[in-house]
């Protein structure tokens, strides 16, 4: 999944440490999600995180492997896409603090390794 949106942010006040605290949200975000639905059949989760500012856009990328146990009624896509919605909704309102300019803000989700036992 790839996507882009405009929240028209003053890139130049972000510090290292703000793009830091923006990757630990979104892990901290994606993992409460990821526990709360698969419980006790998630078996093992990886997820990384990059951040920067590159040519006045804000990049974050994700990459996320899951092992978990799954029943046909489980769409362990739509569980991502659910987790992912629930990790950006909650960067956006720790990135709200920089709103000012026309900046672009790319969200690039790209990769997912699922494995299912």
């Amino acid at each position: 999944m790839k996507s882009s949106r405009v929240l028209n942010l003053d890139l130049n006040k972000m510090r290292l440490e703000d793009l830091a605290q923006l990757t630990h949200i979104i892990e901290d975000e994606m993992t409460k999600h990821l526990n709360e639905v698969l419980g006790l059949r998630l078996t093992d989760f990886n997820i990384t995180i990059g951040a920067e500012v590159k040519e006045e856009e804000l990049i974050i990328s994700v990459d996320v492997e899951v092992k978990a146990y799954f029943t046909d009624n489980l769409n362990l896509e739509a569980i991502l896409d659910s987790a992912l919605r629930r990790a950006f909704n909650a960067a956006e309102q720790f990135l709200a603090r920089y709103r000012t300019g026309n900046k672009h803000v790319t969200v690039n989700s790209e990769s997912c390794n699922c494995n299912s036992r």
